[in-house]
């Protein structure tokens, strides 16, 4: 999902300018910040996490509880639905990094629990690390001769 900022130039007279940076600054941003920190305290927000997504009503519900709240009364309707689609964007964008990143994680934990130390392998396989040695490389060579590969170039 991608975002575009439009620039505009707002010509009204000072006191409506006034009373938008109010309804902005004073109502809006605080209003977006407690619906973030209503989310995050959410008792479910781990199972989201996991999941990679929050249900879609969540944060109306939300929403709903705050109008009420008498620190964002007054606000035009189209102001609490604007800090609604922020804060679902905000929390669609994070679980989508953090599945990604759990993602990678498990990636290199699956592959870190493949690795074993020479000690762990000699007593799985029952044979001595020299014998091991010696299979792998057959192994190597029997991979890179399929590929068509000099050994000569690789020094090996």
């Amino acid at each position: 999902m991608s975002q575009k900022t439009i620039q505009c130039r707002l010509v009204a007279s000072e006191t409506t300018r006034r009373n938008l940076w109010v309804l902005a600054a004073e109502k809006n941003t605080p209003l977006i910040n407690a619906l973030i920190r209503e989310l995050v305290n959410h008792p479910d927000f781990e199972t989201w996490r996991e999941k990679g997504r929050h249900p879609s009503d969540v944060v109306n519900k939300l929403n709903r509880t705050l109008k009420t709240d008498a620190q964002f009364a007054g606000q035009p309707s189209r102001f609490f639905m604007s800090a609604e689609k922020v804060v679902n964007y905000i929390f669609k964008s994070w679980f989508k990094i953090q599945s990604r990143l759990q993602q990678k994680l498990s990636g290199k934990q699956k592959w870190l629990d493949i690795l074993k130390s020479d000690e762990e392998l000699v007593e799985l396989c029952e044979q001595s690390i020299d014998v091991l040695q010696n299979k792998a490389v057959q192994v190597l060579e029997e991979v890179i001769l399929c590929q068509g590969i000099d050994l000569m170039l690789l020094n090996v």
